[in-house]
């Protein structure tokens, strides 16, 4: 298991303990259980990502995904056509090409109840105070998502845990020794969405739900301890790996199933 941690992982560990363990033990893959569907709309959010991060890093990706991005008779796939699309978009976003300043792709490390956790920032922007992550959505701005753990649809921001996400990133940037670096820099979530006409929308968020957010992460992390210690991951027996890895030993009840 790993010592250093970061959103995504902790992320992972949140949905199935047991899936995340054998992922960072290297004895199962989870990507190789994605569709391609879902890998070329991953990559052409990372595209958008990429145009906005250097012209270098942008040709680098075009020259490492050419076989992706094109059909066989050369024409543009469709989910980089979106990412196009979405790229115009945000490229005539006043707003977001005022705070989008700043360094890119910039890596941070620090630590959340002393375990070592690391992140990307899409853009940090010490002028304003701020730190921007570009996300790239499927529906509407305003679209709701099922929360399995509330049992109701949330907001996508909450759904998919990116309170979480910019709460890590908040305290990693806080313990900072870049004196240039201030103690209560605020996240930017600047959303473009994948509809015919793309929106997109600059979304702050209250400092008090990042801090109920950091709450969580403290929760789970202390959890993630547990399993460091010898703790036995628990299996949530709904993911991919739990299905290949499950072991009926008893029957099941109908009345469960409903």
């Amino acid at each position: 298991m790993k010592k250093r941690l970061s959103f995504s992982s902790l992320k992972a560990f949140s949905e199935c303990e047991a899936e995340a363990v054998a992922v960072m033990n290297e004895e199962w893959d989870r990507q190789a259980t994605f569709s391609p569907s879902t890998i070329e709309a991953m990559n052409a959010g990372s595209y958008v990502h990429k145009f906005f991060e250097s012209e270098e890093a942008l040709n680098e990706f075009k020259n490492e995904h050419a076989s992706d991005m094109f059909t066989k008779k050369g024409s543009l796939k469709s989910q980089f056509q979106m990412a196009e699309k979405m790229v115009k978009t945000l490229d005539n976003d006043p707003l977001f090409k005022a705070i989008y300043q700043g360094s890119k792709e910039l890596e941070i490390f620090g630590k959340i109840q002393e375990l070592e956790f690391q992140g990307f920032l899409d853009c940090l922007n010490l002028e304003r105070n701020i730190f921007i992550d570009i996300k790239t959505i499927r529906g509407s701005i305003g679209d709701k998502e099922w929360s399995e753990i509330e049992h109701r649809k949330v907001h996508w921001i909450e759904a998919r845990k990116y309170l979480w996400q910019m709460a890590i990133y908040q305290e990693l940037l806080r313990q900072s020794d870049d004196e240039k670096i201030g103690k209560n820099i605020s996240p930017v979530i600047y959303a473009v969405t994948k509809e015919t006409f793309p929106d997109s929308a600059g979304i702050t968020l209250p400092q008090s739900w990042l801090d109920d957010a950091m709450v969580e992460v403290c929760e789970v992390t202390d959890k993630y301890i547990e399993v460091l210690n010898g703790r036995t991951p628990n299996r949530c027996e709904q993911c991919n790996y739990c299905k290949a890895t499950k072991r009926n030993l008893k029957t099941i009840s109908y009345s469960d199933l409903i």
